[in-house]
């Protein structure tokens, strides 16, 4: 694995999120100075533990900004992203934050010198299928999110060919850890409060990766050569069964592993009535046919070429990474008591 030096300024967008805060730590930890670029400076104190860092409040529209934090910055990370959006967020919204503002700190990374860029995406840029998917597969995003990540990563590749720049997108699926506030965080929710129930015989696979092996990843492209102007799958060593991530939250929070099951038919059912009610009412129920099928379908990514030709290995497990993001919940959850 390719070791970063140290003494190196590096810029990370989306710095207060859950891939932003592991790499921010690590990057502290191995020596480098921090530009850590955030929308809201009381929501990521936390980051100033860690030594090293600069808090900066801001957005990636504001393109005088962005030419003032990366100048003098060897590698930039780019985390920011709109994601967790409410359903029938508009389109234009994903396009403004993730095509345009990755666009502005493109130009800006080129403008100043910057050397190495490395862009967080999605698998969401492929189509929803059964099969193994890898980046060699059609992409075919089937969300505006997906379709405003696929753009930003032409920009992004299309500048180190134009310019010089060493970029690298990592393509990721559902990130686990601390600070994450997605699909995850809502399961263990669930479970905790005894609310969730497993769609069909709950042996469909799931690709996931903890944020831990992504900040590994992305440590590791960085400065390998090797990763100029690539695009990589990254993943855990291996795809989860539906039953096998709630199993191991439920035994990680000492709750029953018996999970009551619903029969798939009664549940696509229950969604195609739902999207009826909404399309003749106007109300929006919280389960649909959508939802149905994406908690039935199998969802797996290949991060071989990764594995081969940087030799990437994931060193963290599915347990360990929950075990992880529970024990923080709980310190924050006894924090949160002790100031009331």
């Amino acid at each position: 694995m390719a070791e970063l030096s140290i003494q190196r300024s590096v810029l990370v967008t989306g710095a207060a999120g859950c891939i932003g805060t592991a790499l921010t730590r690590r990057l502290s930890r191995t020596g480098f100075h921090v530009q850590a670029l955030v929308r809201d400076r009381r929501q990521a104190g936390h980051l100033l533990d860690y030594g090293g860092v600069d808090l900066i409040e801001g957005d990636l529209d504001s393109i005088d900004l962005l030419n003032e934090v990366v100048r003098g910055c060897d590698l930039v990370y780019h985390a920011a992203a709109r994601v967790h959006a409410p359903s029938g967020t508009p389109e234009a919204e994903f396009t403004s934050a993730n095509v345009d503002g990755t666009r502005h700190l493109v130009e800006a990374a080129v403008k100043n010198g910057v050397r190495s860029f490395v862009f967080f995406s999605t698998v969401a840029v492929y189509p929803e299928k059964d099969d193994v998917q890898d980046e060699l597969s059609l992409t075919e995003p089937h969300t505006p999110y997906g379709a405003s990540k696929l753009a930003a990563e032409g920009l992004v590749l299309k500048a180190g060919i134009e310019s010089g720049l060493k970029s690298t997108v990592l393509r990721l699926p559902v990130v686990y850890g601390p600070r994450d506030r997605g699909n995850v965080a809502k399961l263990i929710k669930a479970i905790r409060n005894g609310s969730f129930f497993i769609v069909g015989n709950g042996e469909n696979l799931k690709s996931m990766i903890a944020v831990g092996n992504v900040v590994d990843a992305a440590m590791l492209v960085a400065d390998e050569e090797k990763a100029r102007g690539e695009i990589y799958n990254v993943c855990d060593s291996r795809p989860y069964s539906q039953r096998e991530i709630a199993e191991t939250i439920a035994e990680l929070l000492g709750r029953s592993k018996n999970f009551f099951t619903l029969p798939l038919f009664w549940m696509h059912n229950a969604g195609r009535l739902a999207d009826r009610v909404n399309a003749l009412t106007g109300i929006t129920l919280p389960l649909t046919a959508d939802l149905v099928r994406k908690l039935a379908a199998n969802t797996i990514f290949s991060s071989a070429k990764i594995e081969r030709e940087l030799g990437f290995k994931p060193r963290i497990s599915l347990r360990e990474g929950l075990e992880e993001v529970i024990t923080k919940e709980e310190e924050e959850r006894q924090i949160t008591k002790q100031t009331k």
